[in-house]
């Protein structure tokens, strides 16, 4: 993501914290385009990336008492991004009228296609449910509920890089879960998240 140069995201960040609202909305615009971008690619659909990527600069704004404290905001950023779009897509799948929504707005995937991603979507929550208790929370809290490790940790009681520990062994258990009961596929990826 390119930063204007006469911006630095630190200052930036500072002001935000300080409760300043020309700061995020000059980070709105910074920022904008690449994340509705992305939002857009995964939901094609222009109103739903629009609210994706408003809901991302409200986190932010919402967070901003924590910005200064972030070691790097681009990979902070990312993950609010993605994990934003990617409970928005698991939302949008497991919508009893999605097939319908589909086919109205001229993009609908066969019926077969419909039912084999809902039940990729299952056998991902079986494979959340088979792992330990504390790893299991965590997890649900870092890709369900989109929280970053830092709220994760304060919520939990535990540091920031426990919690990583803790979405790198459910991360690598799921998609070797995945793998044996839908085999590769993109949508291993899409369903755990990413990598972290």
């Amino acid at each position: 993501m390119h930063i204007e140069e006469r911006y630095t995201v630190p200052v930036l960040l500072r002001q935000i914290a300080d409760g300043d609202e020309k700061a995020l909305a000059t980070l709105v615009r910074l920022y904008w385009k690449n994340i509705y971008g992305h939002a857009l690619s995964w939901l094609k659909s222009a109103e739903e990336a629009e609210e994706i990527t408003q809901d991302v600069f409200l986190k932010i704004w919402h967070s901003r008492d924590q910005v200064t404290q972030l070691d790097n905001f681009e990979n902070w950023i990312f993950i609010i991004s993605r994990n934003t779009i990617l409970s928005a897509v698991r939302k949008k799948l497991s919508r009893p009228t999605f097939l319908q929504e589909q086919e109205m707005e001229g993009q609908a995937l066969r019926p077969d296609q419909w039912l084999e991603n809902r039940q990729h979507y299952q056998v991902l929550l079986n494979g959340i449910d088979l792992l330990p208790e504390k790893r299991q929370q965590i997890f649900r809290m870092s890709r369900l509920e989109g929280l970053t490790h830092e709220q994760i940790a304060e919520r939990v009681g535990i540091h920031k890089d426990t919690v990583a520990q803790y979405i790198v062994k459910a991360v690598a258990f799921l998609k070797s879960y995945l793998r044996e009961h839908i085999g590769d596929s993109l949508i291993v990826i899409i369903l755990l998240g990413g990598n972290y």
